[in-house]
């Protein structure tokens, strides 16, 4: 390239290349020039005195300096504002699924919609104007983007204002966007859809609360939406059970934390899960529900109209209150939609609600109010064609220690719709076979009075889970003492003769009894079949002591029963050896007591197949163990058609390798209820 020469205040401006010019000061411009560079000449100390004097050559510099500086904004200007930023995955997704049902702030979805409709600034200063300004543009030309739109806006109103107006606007908009429209297959994979089923399920519950009370109230009449007005209409304002039973009483389940269980399980779905409480039940009601039951509802609001409907104030809302035990999904404008619920929330609900700690003392000291009743307890409606699985807790314990398991059971999908658990109640402090005819009793009476007819055959393939003392009930209820040699065993058994002795018949029951026929399989939990080596020690004795043995045990004719004055040998203690009622359940889970020599010569049934589940503490040898309360030895029993050993301490009914056993037993009971072909691991002791 030639060389150009500017005459200019006596100075010389060059454009060259830079391989000839590296005396040369400069700066590359842009594009094609990158090869070339705009220099000024290096000033001597002459030179420079020299521009200094000359104002002339001072404003050409300054002009050209000017020229330079602008061309550096321009430049500036055209480079591009957007660019993608390297950041984590993790990052990038919490942008992606963020809503405003966990951010506070509106999905990338709604974003998107207010940019399209320049309503970015208002929604800044005011999510009403905005919310406002968005509607009129879906009702002139609507949109699915803008339904899910106003959800979230509404939403995020409610949420910031505690404003019932604006939740029930989410509830309503977030159903026209699921159900106001022609599905596709591409909608089962949109994330949008998922978050209006969530904003729909969250904004109900806060549309129908009591601000006195926190509660769901489900109230008829005229509400007011953001725009416009709707219409609710409720059919019913409670959940109603067999027996009289009502439940009129709701709380958001989702405000709700469990605590104390291993697993909390939902069931996910369309509505606002609830939490339903029991209205008190009239004084001396016979139903077998507890009084405090708490059950998981779902209510769900069924919109008639579309948008425009809405904002002429001419839609409906028909406000519904289910049970989801029994529904498991509606209908809704021809489409299968499945019920939001809760099942371990209201379970927790009603045993944080309850005292259990204070009732399993009390009813093993005999000192409860309720001491003397016992029973069975459900906490969900009779279900015809479903096995029930009878649990029995142990000594000094309640209904509210099979929790763990009982969640795991009735959240288990191949389970949970083909077993229903009861619970059966006992006082622990009294005699073991008193507590048994008890549970025998509260069976066949609430088999007969469920079914008299006998047309319910899953009443007769009932399983048995008994947990320590438990066991010992459940050992007994599978058991036939008739063909036990009292005699031989030096006691006495009240014959015919004896009827008319006031309590003789009565005892007879307690005493001489058959396996229970609807009874065919059994689950034996850390039980002391031989014994527990604490009650023979001196806790043991000690909480004997203190018992408080129900009076219509000990008004019972046990004289009849005691052993001849002649076989005591000398220096026997009289009371050690009175017959096993006449003593307290601790006294009969002393080791080489009256009651385990008896229990040994008691045959169980051989048509029911009995499982056993052991303890054992420690890393030792397992077979030489035991749980902190029972051996290993005396858990044992050879009869078992399986065994597991795991290690744990006697509490087990909520460890994991029970569960698993337990549900394992269940799958197997479903394959074979009359336990006439036993599994291929039969007779194996696993240590886990």
């Amino acid at each position: 390239m030639g060389r150009f020469r500017w005459r200019n205040c006596g100075r010389k401006v060059v454009l060259t290349r830079k391989s000839r010019a590296r005396h040369w000061t400069g700066i590359i411009l842009a594009g094609s020039a990158r090869d070339y560079r705009v220099a000024l000449p290096n000033h001597s100390p002459e030179g420079l005195a020299q521009e200094r004097a000359d104002p002339q050559c001072l404003g050409v510099v300054r002009a050209h300096i000017s020229l330079i500086l602008a061309c550096l904004v321009f430049l500036a200007g055209c480079g591009s504002p957007v660019t993608a930023r390297r950041v984590g995955p993790r990052d990038v997704y919490q942008q992606d699924s963020a809503s405003v049902l966990d951010s506070g702030e509106p999905s990338r979805f709604t974003r998107i919609v207010l940019s399209r409709a320049a309503l970015d600034p208002i929604y800044e200063k005011s999510p009403r104007l905005a919310l406002s300004g968005l509607y009129g543009q879906a009702l002139r030309k609507p949109s699915q983007d803008q339904i899910l739109a106003l959800a979230e806006i509404s939403f995020l109103i409610g949420q910031k204002n505690d404003d019932r107006a604006a939740y029930l606007g989410a509830a309503v908009y977030a159903y026209l966007y699921l159900f106001d429209r022609q599905e596709t297959a591409q909608d089962k994979w949109d994330p949008r859809t998922r978050i209006a089923a969530d904003v729909y399920n969250r904004a109900l519950p806060r549309a129908f609360r009591s601000a006195e009370t926190g509660a769901f109230e489900p109230i008829a009449g005229v509400r007011k939406l953001p725009v416009g007005d709707i219409r609710i209409e409720v059919p019913r304002t409670s959940v109603t059970w067999p027996h009289g039973v009502s439940f009129d009483v709701f709380l958001p389940a989702d405000e709700f934390e469990v605590e104390g269980l291993a697993a909390s399980y939902r069931r996910p779905g369309m509505g606002a899960p609830l939490i339903a409480e029991r209205r008190p039940a009239e004084p001396g009601s016979p139903d077998p529900f507890p009084e405090n039951l708490a059950i998981p509802a779902t209510a769900f609001l069924r919109i008639e109209g579309s948008l425009s409907d809405v904002a002429a104030g001419t839609a409906t809302g028909r406000l519904e209150l289910l049970d989801p035990l029994k529904e498991g999904s509606i209908e809704v404008r021809g489409e299968s939609v499945p019920l939001e619920a809760q099942t371990t929330t209201a379970y927790a609900h009603l045993l944080g609600e309850s005292s259990p700690l204070r009732r399993e003392i009390g009813s093993f000291f005999g000192i409860n109010e309720d001491a003397e009743l016992a029973g069975l307890g459900m906490i969900e409606p009779y279900a015809p064609g479903r096995i029930p699985v009878i649990l029995v807790h142990g000594t000094a314990s309640s209904p509210g220690r099979w929790a763990g398991l009982v969640n795991e059971l009735r959240n288990d999908p191949q389970l949970g719709d083909r077993y229903q658990f009861w619970f059966f109640t006992y006082n622990s402090g009294n005699p073991i076979v008193y507590s048994t005819a008890l549970l025998r009793e509260s069976i066949t009476s609430l088999v007969a009075r469920l079914d008299p007819e006998g047309e319910d055959p899953a009443l007769r393939e009932i399983v048995l889970i008994g947990h320590s003392q438990g066991g010992l009930l459940v050992r007994l209820a599978i058991s036939d003492s008739t063909v036990i040699d009292y005699k031989s065993l030096g006691l006495n058994v009240p014959g015919p003769e004896d009827t008319d002795v006031e309590g003789v018949v009565d005892l007879r029951e307690i005493l001489i009894f058959k396996p229970l026929p609807e009874v065919t399989r059994a689950i034996f939990l850390a039980t002391p079949h031989r014994g527990s080596f604490v009650a023979g020690g001196r806790l043991g004795k000690m909480g004997s002591g203190m018992v408080r043995v129900s009076q219509r045990i000990v008004q019972l004719p046990w004289q009849l029963f005691v052993v001849p004055a002649q076989a005591l040998a000398k220096g026997d203690n009289p009371f050690e050896v009175q017959p096993v009622g006449a003593l307290t359940a601790v006294d009969n889970m002393v080791p080489n007591s009256r009651f385990n020599t008896i229990m040994a010569e008691v045959p169980m049934s051989s048509r029911v197949p009995v499982h056993s589940v052991i303890g054992v503490q420690g890393e030792g040898f397992a077979r030489r163990g035991n749980d902190g309360v029972v051996a290993y030895d005396s858990a044992h029993l050879e009869a078992a058609e399986s065994e597991v050993i795991i290690r744990s301490s006697h509490s087990l009914q909520s460890n994991p390798h029970t569960v698993a056993e337990v549900k394992r037993i269940l799958l197997r009971h479903l394959e074979a209820p009359d336990g006439k072909q036993p599994p291929a691991n039969a007779t194996e002791s696993v240590a886990r």
